[in-house]
């Protein structure tokens, strides 16, 4: 088991709601306190997050890039700091259980927990997620986007004969494709162990093992060639794969981009655009992230 840290973020109140969205993908919950919460807090916001230890610094590493894009839009975001501390990886399922319920992304989509009952209604696509030490229940902003662009998808139609899901953590974005399409060939990347582990358990727990394949792959290194392809990833990473992008998109494909803060936006959709002969179908803005949907030129 992934040994677990609490990790404490103190922020100005001015931006604590974008480190909290940034964190809430990753974390099994952030919980915030304010002086009247903590009177160790100060005039701060403290956000507790829970994240795997060995994914501390990679997440302060991201706190601390929002911040500065912060602070050049004029936000205030000084001072701020963070501290962690270890925490026993057993307490995990009480921790997420205090912040993970049933949740309706999109039109048609309800993510519930496997603890808790739901009678589904009409027309509605039902995902059973335990997110366990891979983290992501999918009710950050960059994952209801790229939800909202399938649904998108679905609704022009027709059916992608393939999706390929790169950097697939629990498998929520994979389990909404083969819901959405029944008959879809679905492929599930991610490079960390852990998530591959957990999205496998996801998919059997939907019933989904024999639709999609779950492989521990790097996005650097997708092979074939997909009518779909769904990318929620960093702008960093999104720039240094989008050569390989062309070479896996079929001729007549889409591809949805997503993990971009608004101000990254622009410049990802130019550099896609420019040099992959792709162009902008659809995008759309949530709690300052987007995402794009693209799709090859005829």
């Amino acid at each position: 088991m992934t040994d677990l840290a609490q990790v404490v973020f103190s922020v100005p109140p001015e931006a604590a709601e974008a480190v909290s969205n940034l964190l809430s993908e990753e974390a099994g919950g952030v919980e915030q306190r304010d002086t009247e919460t903590s009177p160790d807090a100060g005039e701060a916001i403290e956000l507790l997050a829970w994240l795997p230890a060995t994914d501390v610094s990679q997440r302060v590493k991201q706190v601390e890039t929002l911040l500065s894009s912060l602070t050049e839009l004029g936000v205030k975001t000084a001072p701020w700091s963070w501290r962690s501390e270890e925490v026993d990886p057993a307490s995990w399922k009480d921790i997420y259980k205090r912040y993970f319920t049933v949740n309706r992304i999109g039109k048609r989509f309800v993510v519930k927990p496997s603890w808790e009952s739901y009678e589904t209604k009409p027309g509605e696509l039902i995902i059973e997620m335990d997110p366990g030490m891979a983290f992501g229940t999918g009710l950050h902003a960059s994952t209801r986007l790229i939800i909202h662009a399938m649904e998108r998808v679905a609704r022009m139609g027709p059916a992608p004969q393939s999706v390929v899901d790169l950097g697939c953590g629990t498998g929520i974005l994979a389990i909404a494709a083969a819901r959405l399409w029944p008959t879809t060939r679905i492929l599930a990347v991610d490079n960390d162990e852990t998530a591959v582990r957990v999205c496998k358990e996801n998919v059997q727990r939907n019933g989904l093992d024999g639709r999609i394949h779950v492989d521990l792959r790097a996005a650097s290194k997708v092979d074939g060639r997909y009518y779909l392809v769904l990318a929620n990833l960093s702008p960093d990473a999104l720039t240094e794969l989008h050569p390989r992008f062309r070479r896996i998109l079929d001729d007549f494909g889409r591809v949805v981009l997503s993990g971009l803060p608004a101000e990254n936006t622009a410049a990802i959709c130019r550099l896609y655009t420019r040099e992959l002969v792709l162009e902008p179908e659809y995008s759309e803005e949530l709690d300052g992230w987007q995402a794009l949907l693209l799709r090859a030129r005829d």
